[in-house]
């Protein structure tokens, strides 16, 4: 037993050691950052891409192939996706130790991921077909390890690569493929340039970035959906609260006059919108106390206000991160279903209470939504929600088609003010919009505020950190997308082939030849 800890603790030791080759490839995961929001960088995720694939082509076994991986992992999400510190320490009260910890873990686990692309890409490479492998293995286990980042513990796509590639020719992949498509592309053009590089094979490479780029680019020119009556007037109010003060006593009235006031001043909008939890507080209690009087006028008015806010069930004493419709009679609620595992909501929650109570760390999780939700109804259209982290999820906010015209979604990014992820989450946001071909309507708390259309363009954004109201129109649309129709079943398809054409490869170098 000792012996097994042992090796377990010098493996750990070799793949943490920062050699050469290690550093490099942290590089390459550093570098691909550059190519996601706020900087757009785009043809970075692809020379990342190319490095780490070259860094795998001069491994020998898999375990170095996974090595790489990993210490790629550790730069991309390292450098793109440590902004959990803000949540955690600056806003979460978590100790600086612990808040530490948690980061250096949440980076590790999503690097296990690219280290898993690795080991595959080497275990199953062919020696036979050395340029095959490349150019069909290595893009199908990227994919695989983003898709596998996409599920497991109920998900957390962040840096998916084809994200970085909305708004360019390669996304025109996305309303067939979903942003997992993107991401083939793109691999797969990495995979050729590597081979451009090592082969000088300038006809074949040539050939590949033809089909692919040009590709993309013919179905951008594809009409998946179709404009449906007359533009929405919506209004997305960002009030800019800051996190620290949010949820303090004396910033509660504050709060809720300055998102009355705005309300006020923009009530010849057809649709108005609250962030989330722009109210601090249990909705039961601000209905009959401080908003009884502004919810009486909206449904005198019959006027659509989403208000965000925290939904307590008294029957079930659960509770739920809620979007209200407060014009309503009686009230829509829309109730996220997609939670942030430790964030909104934690397993073996009856074991970890007591050692939070020790730690004096603050203790409370949502309850989950129904799943698929349904649309709201405001107006003439039928409307899709979406809360927050629901939005790396196009797969899941397709259940809500085709019903839904356009889209709402809220959030509070003040949570990570100043940091990469608002940015990043507005970007998620464009790749929605083109994977579902619906127009989206986000409002946050401090920005960034935005319309986007079905292309993945932002029509109008509010400053980021600035209080306002954006008023813009929405045009509603029909029709669905193949992706939002079959999802993410064409991907694993393409998946089961590859690798169904890998294991055969491997079957019969294994099978023994008859001696003649």
């Amino acid at each position: 037993m000792r012996q097994r800890i042992k090796r377990v603790f010098s493996g750990a030791a070799t793949v943490l050691r920062p050699d050469k080759q290690a550093l490099l490839a942290a590089g390459f995961g550093a570098m691909a950052v550059f190519a996601f929001a706020p900087f757009s960088l785009a043809p970075l995720a692809l020379l990342a891409l190319a490095g780490l694939f070259g860094l795998w082509l001069k491994t020998e076994t898999p375990g170095q192939a996974a090595r790489l991986g990993f210490w790629f992992g550790l730069g991309l999400h390292g450098v793109g996706s440590s902004w959990l510190y803000s949540s955690l320490y600056v806003y979460g009260e978590t100790p600086l130790w612990l808040s530490v910890i948690s980061v250096t873990l949440w980076v590790m686990y999503l690097s296990l991921l690219p280290a898993l692309a690795g080991w595959v890409a080497r275990f199953f490479f062919s020696p036979r077909f050395p340029v095959l492998s490349l150019l069909l293995l290595f893009p199908a286990a990227w994919v695989l390890s983003e898709y596998l980042k996409q599920h497991l513990f109920g998900g957390f796509p962040f840096l998916q690569m084809g994200t970085s590639h909305v708004l360019t020719w390669l996304d025109g992949y996305a309303p067939v493929f979903g942003v997992l498509g993107v991401s083939w592309a793109l691999a797969l053009s990495a995979a050729a340039l590597v081979w451009l590089v090592r082969n000088g094979a300038w006809m074949g490479a040539a050939f590949i970035y033809a089909v692919v780029w040009l590709g993309g680019g013919l179905l951008q020119g594809v009409q998946w959906t179709q404009p449906v009556g007359k533009p929405v007037d919506v209004a997305l109010l960002q009030g800019n609260i800051p996190q620290d003060k949010k949820w303090q006593p004396e910033q509660f009235m504050p709060t809720l006059k300055r998102y009355i006031k705005m309300t006020r001043e923009n009530l010849g909008a057809d649709v108005i919108v609250w962030p989330e939890t722009a109210v601090p507080a249990f909705f039961d209690l601000v209905e009959q106390g401080a908003l009884k009087t502004f919810i009486r006028d909206a449904q005198l008015l019959q006027k659509d206000i989403l208000v965000g806010s925290i939904w307590r069930d008294a029957d079930t004493h659960r509770y739920y991160n809620a979007l209200i419709d407060v014009g309503s009679t009686p009230y829509q609620i829309y109730r996220k279903y997609h939670l942030v595992l430790i964030g909104e909501y934690y397993p073996f929650s009856d074991w970890l209470e007591p050692l939070f109570d020790l730690w004096h760390i603050p203790f409370d999780q949502f309850s989950p939504g129904p799943f698929p939700p349904e649309p709201m109804k405001l107006g003439m259209h039928h409307v899709g929600m979406a809360i927050c982290f629901e939005t790396l999820f196009g797969h899941e906010l397709a259940a809500q088609l085709p019903k839904a015209t356009y889209f709402i979604t809220v959030s509070n990014d003040a949570w990570f003010d100043h940091t990469l992820e608002p940015a990043q989450a507005l970007q998620e946001v464009q790749m929605r919009a083109v994977e579902l071909g619906r127009s989206f309507a986000r409002a946050t708390n401090t920005g960034f505020t935005a319309v986007i259309d079905h292309h993945g363009q932002v029509i109008k954004q509010l400053p980021p950190h600035t209080q306002g109201a954006l008023r813009a129109t929405v045009q509603p649309r029909t029709g669905m997308t193949p992706f939002a129709r079959w999802k993410e079943l064409p991907i694993l398809f393409l998946l089961t082939l590859v690798f169904g054409m890998v294991l055969a490869d491997r079957y019969l170098r294994a099978k023994p030849r008859p001696v003649r």
